[in-house]
């Protein structure tokens, strides 16, 4: 429920139970069992692994304020980009 109500108030990334990386990529594989359901953006996708690139200047962020919603973790502008391969 913390959790849940730290987002609204902008301090979910804060918390000791979140960890936050920049990625470039991701694979998800769906383990330990045969069915399931997978939805991005609210369209079903097939039960299967799949994988998702992140790729520079080609995605789109919308919010309301017209700025990002969360300010991201503490101190994370801080940290260089070798100290984010190596994490």
């Amino acid at each position: 429920m913390g959790l849940q109500l730290a987002v609204e108030s902008g301090h979910f990334f804060d918390s000791p139970l979140v960890t936050y990386r920049k990625v470039s990529a991701y694979r998800i594989i769906p383990r330990n069992q045969k069915t399931g359901y997978i939805s991005i953006d609210g369209e079903a996708i097939p039960f299967e692994p799949f994988q998702a690139e992140v790729h520079q200047g080609l995605g789109l962020t919308l919010s309301k304020k017209g700025v990002f919603e969360a300010p991201g973790p503490l101190n994370w502008d801080t940290v260089t980009t070798s100290e984010r391969l190596l994490a």
